[in-house]
């Protein structure tokens, strides 16, 4: 299970980490409404959060990246959701039945379910959502459907998906796909919709200020369990320092941080710290057709030679968990079973001059910036590691565009830092980046590989469980990646807050109240 942790940041450090507090409205702790304060026994009515970057559009059809997410989830309904804990449930979709090859999925629908202006939602609503969004590539949804072939309702309240393909995971991936009422869409239009989206979650949008500000309220009408929250404001802040700031000085309720600040400001009791495992994994991806690494006993040193525990426990101070996997425990289809070499430099130097390593330079490529927190330190600390053992190390650091691109091109010569963290929390969408034959990440090209990451698609349960540990554990045997450690999500929250954090790092406040 992934591992949750609670601690208390100090309101002194605001200082010392310096920047500007955020400006506005205290977060909403409070039965006064012209109220700003809080505290552990006031009542909460509003949820002031950070988003950290803003979303580029309201209109579900057309907007798909995760932190619009954050705003979806509580205005709109998906089939099913996944909880923080990475398991599949219930949300519009009460069942999901394959049939038995699993190219086709019925969904059948809970009845009842309206959206905010009295438009029910049905079967159609879902066809039209999916339809739609497949009929436009330029929807940032489109790739999730790409196994689609074609949606029709059964019933009212039954769904029926075609696949092209056996797929097991499907139902993961319509957790990313807003429904909207399909009379309501086509009467507006989609950019009157974005502007004043109406769908069937337990909130309402009340004010929308792009950039500034997504003003939710609770829907009174909600077909579902009503939540405590009675309004959240989503706002998006980009700065790690002003997020942290902005609830120390309570102009936020909850924000994520950056792993550097819960070490530097833990201690007081002004905040609460919420950590819980990502559904991602750092990585070194290796091109292991090229120069020594073409040699699977130079993989291995590599491996050999790098303490996970000490960059999870030292340089990452304590906000990760070393990686023995290329998926993270709380993405389906993670075995525990799975080892990988262990940390053992003497046997890495023994590989080494079995191997006739003579010292040849291997490039290592990493980010500067962006996806990895601490990447150049992480990268540096890894540097060690290898020339430690005798490796030689050609260092070559690169923005996070100049990198990511390089990822799509395969462009690299040696070894390069990288993470995954799949949004379906499945371990489907990293596999096929990493074993199938177009995958960004796959320099080894092994059609075992291929076989398997296909394979684990068409069954399910038990059956496919095994799939994933025999391909996991064969990848870690040949040293095609060095998984390094699975970081943490870490959120700084009011101290009254009771809140659950997930695993993909967007936010859920459904379930959400105070202690």
């Amino acid at each position: 299970m992934p591992r949750t942790r609670r601690r208390t940041l100090a309101a002194g450090s605001l200082i010392a980490l310096g920047g500007v507090a955020l400006a506005g409205c205290a977060g909403g702790f409070s039965d006064d409404d012209s109220a700003g304060g809080s505290g552990p026994e006031a009542t909460p009515t509003a949820i002031v959060a950070a988003l950290p970057t803003d979303p580029t559009s309201m209109d579900p059809i057309q907007s798909g990246a995760l932190v619009v997410l954050s705003v979806f989830f509580h205005t709109f309904d998906q089939l099913v959701t996944i909880t923080p804990d990475g398991e599949l449930a219930s949300r519009l979709a009460r069942e999901w039945i394959p049939n038995d090859d699993v190219t086709q999925w019925d969904f059948v629908l809970n009845e009842g379910v309206t959206a905010s202006n009295g438009e029910e939602i049905t079967a159609d609503d879902v066809v039209f959502t999916f339809e739609t969004i497949l009929g436009d590539p330029t929807s940032e949804n489109h790739a999730y459907l790409s196994s689609v072939e074609s949606v029709e309702a059964v019933d009212d309240l039954t769904v029926r998906f075609h696949l092209s393909a056996p797929f097991s995971a499907f139902p993961r991936n319509t957790s990313l796909i807003s429904i909207v009422p399909a009379d309501t869409y086509q009467d507006m239009g989609a950019a009157a919709f974005a502007q004043d989206p109406v769908g069937s979650g337990p909130y309402l949008f009340d004010d929308i200020q792009k950039g500034v500000a997504y003003d939710l309220v609770r829907n009174d009408d909600f077909w579902g369990e009503a939540p405590a929250i009675e309004s959240i404001s989503l706002r998006p802040v980009a700065s790690d320092e002003s997020r942290v700031n902005g609830v120390l000085s309570s102009s936020l309720d909850i924000a994520q941080i950056g792993p550097t600040q819960v070490a530097s400001v833990e201690g007081g009791d002004q905040a609460q710290v919420f950590s819980e495992l990502s559904n991602g994994v750092v990585f070194l991806g290796v091109n292991s057709t090229a120069g020594p690494l073409s040699d699977p006993a130079v993989r291995e040193a590599v491996s050999l030679a790098i303490d996970k525990q000490a960059i999870a426990d030292g340089l990452l101070m304590g906000l990760a968990e070393p990686a023995t996997a290329m998926l993270a425990p709380a993405v389906e289809g993670f075995s525990a079973e799975v080892t990988d070499t262990g940390y053992d430099p003497e046997r890495a130097r023994e590989l080494l001059d079995e191997a006739g390593y003579d010292g040849e330079v291997i490039d290592f490529d990493y980010a500067t910036d962006g996806r990895i927190p601490l990447s150049s330190e992480v990268a540096q600390t890894v540097q060690g590691a290898l020339e430690e053992v005798g490796i030689a190390v050609r260092m070559n650091g690169a923005d996070q565009e100049s990198h990511t691109l390089k990822v799509r091109g395969r462009e690299f010569e040696g070894i390069y830092l990288n993470t995954w963290a799949p949004s379906t929390v499945d371990g489907d969408l990293p596999l096929t980046d990493f074993y199938e034959p177009d995958g960004n990440n796959n320099y080894a090209q092994d059609p075992r590989t291929a076989e398997l990451a296909v394979a684990q698609r068409a069954v399910v349960g038990d059956e496919r469980e095994a799939v994933f540990q025999e391909l996991l554990q064969y990848s870690n045997d040949m040293g095609y990646f060095v998984p390094l450690y699975v970081p943490m999500n870490s959120f700084a929250a009011d101290p009254a807050l009771d809140f659950t954090p997930r695993a993909d790092g967007l936010f859920e406040f459904r379930e959400t109240s105070a202690e």
